[in-house]
Order: C-alpha cells, then structure tokens, then sequence
C-alpha cells in the first residue's frame, strides 16, 4: 500500500442468514466472493442492524473508511468495483451502491452463470 496506511493481509468468511461470504485480500485489493446475488442483498441488509445503529445513535457514521481497491464477484464474475480515488458512477447512483462501479457485463454473465 503506497500511501502509508494499515495493510491487512487476510482471509475470512461472513457467515450471514443462509449464506456465506468469503473476503480475501491479494496484493492491495479486497475481494468479496458471493455465491449468489442473494449473499450480496443479505450483507447489505446488515447495514441495518442494531450494531450499526448503536454506532450511528454515538455519532459514528461510518466506522470504517476503506483506502484500498475493493473487488466484488459472484460466482467468480466480477460485477463490481470500488476505487478509492473514483466515484461510484451512474449505475451505482441509481442503484443505491455508490461508491462501486458495477460492471453490467459482469453482472449478466453471473446471473447465468451456474456453479
């Protein structure tokens, strides 16, 4: 990581309702690998847990901050993408998951993709 910041090198697994993540970091990216779209809905259902609300009733709006490039694949496709030093894009706007970039190509091709 060039800009000095803490770099974890790490391999885990989010055991959300019925589902599993994996997050594994390679070089200085972040990679999220979903089974389906489904996996994807229930990890962002979590932004709405008590846990993030006791952070939010502290002031704390966003816990973390992530200053390296995150990659988010579903059934091994990339769909979508953050960069810190980009914006989200139109499609994610629209979509509600600003900051990432969502490769539309990708997202096609993992909707019919079985595993």
């Amino acid at each position: 990581m060039s800009n000095g910041g803490l770099l974890i090198d790490a391999e885990l697994t989010v055991d959300l309702a019925g589902t599993t993540l994996r997050l594994h970091t390679e070089d200085d990216t972040l990679y999220v690998e979903a089974p389906d779209f489904a996996a994807l809905r229930e990890l962002r259902a979590t932004t709405d847990s008590d846990a993030v609300a006791s952070l939010r009733a502290l002031g704390v709006e966003g816990p973390l901050a992530v200053a390296t490039p995150v990659l988010v694949r579903v059934r091994g496709v990339p769909v979508a993408r953050y960069d810190p030093s980009l914006g989200g894009g139109w499609l994610a706007d629209r979509l509600g998951i600003d900051p990432f970039r969502v490769d539309l190509a990708g997202v096609l091709q993992a909707a019919i993709r079985r595993r």
